[in-house]
């Protein structure tokens, strides 16, 4: 096994865009994020402590139960988003992309579109052979405004990269297996009583484990 080594500026990027499933950050305040067409069963449940709630309503820090239909519904579409997302491989990335296009609004489609965001992020799973898979989501406080059309979710995201080619492996500095987390916020909007995506903002990763040699 290498030496881990802490990520240079070129590394961390390219890890980044790892995660944002493009060579560029796109559509999103840090960098943007994809969907995918990975199976409900495949997304693991997110972790919450069962005596506390997260969720309030933005305008009066009223608290919301986990049994609120709108923190349900949100929660299923960020669970979905992120698991899809970080559970792709050269094999199914085509499939993904098409499929992710559901989770987000017409207006931001229509921005990764303009982003050229389709043929990056095909190349980055592609060119390195990349196999990402999601091993956790863990919620972090969220809100939802006072008229149920927006919220803000944040969640941090544990992920594994499965395989890689070996080159791009080196310019990470890490070895297959690595584990990583990443905190992320979801903005939404409620169109036609559906929460669809409209922005993605991710915090920095950091590495969570190393594989045993």
């Amino acid at each position: 096994m290498r030496t881990t080594r802490p990520l240079s500026a070129s590394a961390l990027l390219l890890t980044l865009a790892l995660l944002a499933g493009g060579g560029s950050l796109i559509g999103c305040t840090d960098s943007s994020s994809p969907a995918a067409s990975a199976a409900p069963s495949a997304t693991p449940t997110p972790g919450f402590d069962p005596d506390a709630t997260l969720w309030t309503l933005a305008s009066t820090g009223e608290e919301l139960s986990l049994e609120d239909e709108d923190v349900q519904a949100l929660q299923e579409v960020v669970a979905l988003h992120s698991g899809a997302s970080d559970n792709r491989s050269p094999a199914t990335i085509v499939d993904s992309v098409d499929a992710e296009e559901s989770f987000f609004t017409p207006l931001f489609v229509e921005k990764l579109g303009t982003d050229s965001y389709r043929d990056a992020l095909v190349a980055m799973y592609v060119d390195n052979d990349l196999t990402i898979e999601q091993t956790g989501v863990a919620w972090t406080p969220s809100t939802i405004d006072a008229g149920r059309t927006k919220a803000t979710v944040g969640f941090e995201s544990l992920f594994r990269i499965i395989s890689a080619s070996e080159g791009y492996l080196h310019e990470l500095g890490v070895d297959a297996g690595a584990e990583f987390a990443q905190p992320r916020e979801y903005t939404l909007t409620k169109i036609d009583g559906e929460w669809l995506i409209d922005n993605i903002a991710k915090g920095p990763l950091r590495a969570t484990s190393q594989p045993t040699p």
